[in-house]
């Protein structure tokens, strides 16, 4: 399985949370997104913690069709009143445009599978 693990998984496998650390040693390919870096990077957690931890991981950025696929998502969650932040949206269609395993404590990623299957999901 290969994952992209998304920030408040970071966080928790960062407290020590166990089930973070088994999904990713029981992955193929690890990736974290630039968002998330920069999400991350903007809490209480040191730096070169996440530098050091994130070194591991492939980084992926947004690309055309991720914003293409996030404007869809950002659409048909306005309409159904269901909205999410803006980089939880751009996350979500980097995870379905790439065939990843989005990881996450965050459940508003519900939302998004709810409206679309094909975003693969584990929520911690």
């Amino acid at each position: 399985m290969k994952v992209l693990i998304e920030s408040s998984a970071i966080i928790d496998y960062l407290k020590g949370n166990e089930k973070v650390k088994e999904v990713i040693l029981n992955s193929e390919d690890f990736y974290v997104s630039s968002l998330t870096i920069y999400e991350v990077l903007l809490g209480k957690v040191e730096e070169s913690k996440i530098l050091d931890f994130l070194s591991a991981f492939k980084v992926i950025n947004p690309t055309k069709k991720d914003a293409i696929i996030g404007s869809r998502i950002y659409k048909k969650l306005r309409d159904r009143e269901k909205l999410i932040g803006s980089f939880d949206i751009l996350i979500s269609a980097q995870a379905m445009n790439k065939g990843l395993t989005l990881v996450t404590k965050d459940f508003d990623f519900l939302k998004v599978k709810e409206e679309f299957d094909e975003l693969n999901l584990i929520l911690i």
